[in-house]
């Protein structure tokens, strides 16, 4: 059987500290389509996959305000693609992804491939509003991520 291969993502790195923290980010990113596509069975044959940028919190903060009414940064933002052959849009914030990373004793290469499928995943329809939807996300994330060689996102570590 054919292993399925993800359309390549468009990655732009607006803020440099994204290179200097985690070196490769668009292999990084692929290699997270690849076995979310593999795993959550979330790309259809041809379709293109979505846009990444791995911005600021000042960037993430306007876009949260504008699109969501809430004047602060966040970790990540899933926006649904505006037509059908477009790929739709994942962004994330720096300060917000290590400031989290830290408090949860997790390595910042860790938490933004949590991130990057956890927006995979909504491009593909799925929740996290009620708690059937959530353990349904939260145990995808974890299958797709334990393959990726990372550990369960949501299990705490401590010193």
């Amino acid at each position: 059987m054919k292993r399925p291969t993800a359309p390549h993502a468009e990655v732009l790195i607006s803020d440099p500290r994204w290179r200097a923290a985690l070196g490769n980010v668009e292999q990084l990113v692929q290699r997270a389509c690849i076995m979310a596509q593999r795993y959550g069975h979330i790309f259809l044959e041809d379709a293109p996959a979505p846009s990444f940028v791995f911005a600021d919190d000042q960037h993430i903060k306007r876009l949260n305000a504008q699109f969501r009414g809430k004047n602060k940064p966040t970790n990540v933002l899933t926006f649904e693609p505006p037509a059908p052959m477009l790929g739709g849009d994942i962004i994330l914030a720096y300060q917000t992804m290590r400031r989290e990373a830290e408090q949860a004793r997790k390595s910042l290469r860790a938490h933004t491939a949590h991130l990057v499928v956890h927006g995979l995943l909504h491009l593909a329809g799925h929740d996290h509003h009620h708690p059937g939807e959530a353990r349904q996300m939260e145990g995808l994330e974890t299958f797709i991520l334990r393959r990726m060689g990372f550990g369960d996102p949501w299990k705490p570590r401590h010193a």
